[in-house]
């Protein structure tokens, strides 16, 4: 089987001759070490965007300041709101405004500064059209043919883009207790525009899988948030693309224990970017139990992948006890990183062992795997 063909089969619940092994292509180095895990059978996961933002009232304008930081302005009628950006090196030349690292700029400082400001946002917001951009997919797919799949991506849930994007986390906590009805009036509005605009071009997409907002973490976006300001909007996106033969992802690659029974409950489909521990808190054969009807895209923990004088051996040995935690091994994909950059030896070693995780898993399959580790 093709990489293609291989994700596609996981998502469809379809027979696979292995498991199926991937990398997110804005963090993958390119070179010789990437050209032989990909030779090994290693497939892209390339995420491109199905939309475009329009405004037609608000003007934006950004500038450098002096100590080299974005500074991005949103001029309305009724005010301007500015945020600032640190960037990584590399910005502006590398790809889909990121570092040559792959990483986005960090906002240092958010719109959203007192509660009044709330209102301009309100007005940036219903300001806001989004409209149908299938270019970047069908060009990708075309480019990429059976070396992996091409991922609609859609921006954050509106709860979390106003967690991460406008107001921050500490802002946002603040004025869930003091100003909520503002917070709410704008994560509404917010919502609104989603169903009505972004979600249905998501469906005519060209591509089998969304993935909608995410970087979850149950200590930061909590139960009760999750539960009210999530559950709703993840259902009406999944009915959505449930309509149109599309599967739904979306980025839970933090703590996910406080949960787990919120995400059992969810509509979500895949959940992309799930890390196991040391950096998560649930086991692959927990999550696995808990979520008898989710698709895991198993993160490799960066802690192990990339720590100082961790070998290629360490990193085999690693993912060859995980994969025992799998068997049969029929709603997983090992993603060599859905975070961040990877050491190339790391890469390798991954695709070397990956190459004869045959499937079904079985204790005998995994005890191979094992042995060649020693």
């Amino acid at each position: 089987m093709t990489p293609r063909e291989r994700v596609l089969a996981l998502i469809r619940g379809d027979v696979i001759d292995r498991l199926p092994f991937a990398h997110c292509e804005r963090h993958l180095p390119r070179g010789e070490a990437e050209r032989i895990a990909r030779n090994k059978g290693m497939a892209l996961l390339c995420n491109r965007p199905c939309y475009v933002e329009r405004f037609s009232r608000v003007e934006i304008q950004t500038r450098i300041d002096q100590s080299e930081r974005l500074v991005r302005s949103y001029h309305t009628p009724i005010g301007t709101l500015t945020e600032t950006l640190a960037a990584g090196i590399g910005y502006g030349i590398a790809c889909f405004g990121r570092d040559w690292r792959g990483m986005v700029p960090q906002i240092t400082e958010f719109m959203v500064k007192k509660p009044q400001d709330y209102e301009v946002l309100k007005f940036i917001i219903e300001d806001l059209h989004y409209e149908q951009y299938y270019y970047a997919i069908e060009d990708q797919m075309k480019r990429l043919g059976s070396d992996g799949i091409v991922i609609a991506e859609l921006p954050y849930e509106p709860m979390q883009r106003l967690l991460l994007e406008f107001v921050g986390i500490a802002g946002l906590f603040r004025d869930l207790t003091k100003s909520k009805c503002r917070v709410e009036e704008v994560c509404d509005i917010l919502e609104e525009k989603y169903e009505e605009e972004l979600f249905p071009l998501a469906a005519d997409s060209p591509s089998e899988v969304v993935l909608y907002g995410g970087n979850i973490d149950g200590y930061l976006v909590n139960p009760p948030l999750f539960e009210r300001y999530h559950l709703r909007t993840y259902s009406k996106c999944a009915e959505t693309l449930h309509r149109k033969g599309k599967m739904m992802a979306v980025h839970m690659d933090g703590r996910l224990a406080p949960l787990s029974d919120l995400i059992a409950r969810s509509s979500v489909d895949i959940i992309d970017g799930f890390t196991p521990p040391p950096m998560g808190d649930l086991a692959i054969g927990e999550a696995l139990n808990l979520w008898p009807n989710k698709i895991l895209w198993v993160n490799f923990p960066s802690s192990v992948s990339t720590a100082l004088g961790t070998s290629p051996r360490a990193v085999k040995q690693y993912l060859a006890r995980e994969l025992g935690l799998m068997i049969p091994g029929d709603r997983v994909m090992i993603v060599a990183s859905t975070e961040n950059y990877v050491p190339e030896d790391s890469i390798a070693a991954m695709a070397e062992l990956m190459e004869e995780a045959t499937l079904p898993l079985s204790t005998d399959v995994v005890d191979k795997l094992r042995a060649s580790c020693s």
